[in-house]
C-alpha cells in the first residue's frame, strides 16, 4: 500500500522537532530576520553564514543550504558556488530562490551560472520566476509575480526536468513537481501577500524539511509538501488569531503559530490540502 503524504509530512516535522537541522542560509537583506526566525519556530536551525571566507568551510556541517539571490551583493555573489561547491561533494539538499530571475538579464545570468555548476536540488520561486526559468513570457513588478499561473503546472515540470530538480512554485496556490509528477498545495491566507518575503521565508523551511525528509528516507518533494503545507497551515491560524489586525501583526502571528503547528497536525493538513494532478 502506498504511503499517504500526511503520514510522509507528519514524519518530517517531527524529525525536524526532535534532530533539528542545520541550515547554511546566504539570503537577501529585507527577510534574513524572518528567514531566521520562521526556521526557529518551526523546529530547525538556521546559519546566516554568508561571507566569502566562511562560507565553503562552513557547507561541511551543515545539514541543507539555502540560496536566495533576492539582494545579489558582490560578496554573496562569490561566496554562494563555494557554498555549492561543499554541498554538491557532500551531497546535501540545495534550495535555491531565483528571485527576480526573469526582471533582470543579470540575475538570469546569475541564476544559470549555479544551475549549471550542478548541486542545486530544489529550485523555489513564485509563478513568474519559474515560468521565466521554463523561457515562457511571465509577468512581474519587480519581484512580485502577476502571473496567475495557468501554465504553472507545465512550467514547474520542464524546469525540473531540465535541471533534475525538484521546483516549487508558490503563490495562491503552491505547486511542486520533481520531473515526473505534479502536486499542488491549497491553503494559506490572503495576508501573505501583505507582508515581504513570505515567499523567501518559505524557502528556509524547504531546505531544512528536505534535510529532514531525506534523514527518514523520503524525497525532496515530501519536504517540499510538508514545508508547505505546514506555512500554509501556520498562517491561517495566524489569520484567525484575535491579535492579528494588519500585514504586521499578522507577520507575528504568522511566526509564533509555525511552532504551534504539530506532526499530528501536518497529517491532517496535508491529506486535505495536497493534490496530486
Amino acid at each position: 500500500m502506498q504511503e499517504k503524504y500526511n503520514t510522509k509530512a507528519g514524519l518530517i516535522l517531527d524529525r525536524i522537532r526532535k534532530e533539528p537541522p542545520l541550515v547554511q542560509i546566504i539570503t537577501n537583506y529585507v527577510t534574513i530576520n524572518d528567514v531566521a526566525n520562521a526556521l526557529l519556530c518551526l523546529g530547525g536551525s538556521p546559519a546566516m553564514v554568508e561571507a566569502e571566507a566562511e562560507a565553503a568551510s562552513f557547507a561541511k556541517i551543515v545539514s541543507a543550504l539555502y540560496l536566495n539571490v533576492g539582494t545579489l551583493t558582490a560578496e554573496q555573489s562569490r561566496a554562494m558556488p563555494l557554498a555549492l561547491a561543499v554541498a554538491r561533494e557532500r551531497g546535501i539538499p540545495v534550495v535555491l530562490d531565483p528571485v527576480a530571475c526573469g526582471a533582470f538579464p543579470e540575475k538570469m545570468a546569475y541564476v544559470r551560472t549555479l544551475l549549471a555548476a550542478g548541486g542545486i536540488s530544489i529550485i523555489k520561486g513564485n509563478a513568474a520566476e519559474i515560468m521565466s526559468l521554463a523561457g515562457m513570457d511571465a509577468r512581474s513588478r519587480g519581484v512580485d509575480s502577476l502571473e496567475s499561473g495557468s501554465n504553472l503546472a507545465q512550467a514547474c515540470l520542464s524546469v525540473a526536468q531540465a535541471n533534475q530538480a525538484v521546483v516549487m512554485a508558490t503563490g495562491v496556490t503552491d505547486t511542486v513537481s520533481d520531473g515526473k509528477d505534479v502536486w499542488t498545495i491549497a491553503g494559506g491566507d490572503a495576508l501573505l501577500g501583505r507582508v515581504s518575503g513570505t515567499g523567501c521565508t518559505l524557502g528556509g523551511l524547504v531546505a531544512a524539511a528536505a534535510a529532514a525528509a531525506r534523514a527518514v528516507g523520503k524525497t525532496d518533494a515530501d519536504g517540499c509538501l510538508a514545508a508547505g503545507c505546514a506555512f500554509g497551515l501556520a498562517a491561517e491560524r495566524a489569520a484567525l488569531l484575535p491579535q492579528t489586525v494588519g500585514p504586521m501583526s499578522f507577520r507575528t502571528a504568522l511566526l509564533d503559530s509555525l511552532s504551534t503547528v504539530h506532526p499530528e497536525d501536518l497529517a491532517a493538513c496535508t491529506e486535505k490540502s495536497v493534490t496530486r494532478l
